[in-house]
């Protein structure tokens, strides 16, 4: 069989597409990455004074802020008497 040369092989190529945009597909979003299995996400804007204040505390007690939110949210459960037990890993 005998060696093509570059010009008879691109002759060979069908012609190129007529110059309209290419065709968009929606992409799908990656699946969301947990990052804690078992646990979920609970956040909450507040003003900067409220942060300083919790950071105060945390400061005071040595606990982690994880804990010291854990701490507070059992006292409210416990306050309106909702059996949630909140750990404080």
């Amino acid at each position: 069989m005998a060696k093509s040369s570059l010009t008879d092989l691109l002759e060979q190529q069908e012609a190129p597409p007529s110059a309209s945009p290419p065709i968009r597909t929606k992409k799908t979003p990656p699946p969301r990455t947990i990052h804690k299995p078992g646990e979920v996400n609970i956040s909450a804007y507040f003003d900067p004074e409220v942060k300083a204040a919790l950071r105060h505390v945390q400061a005071k007690t040595g606990k982690n802020i994880k804990a010291c939110l854990a701490e507070a949210l059992q006292l409210l459960f416990r306050r309106y008497n909702v059996a949630v037990t909140v750990s404080e890993e």
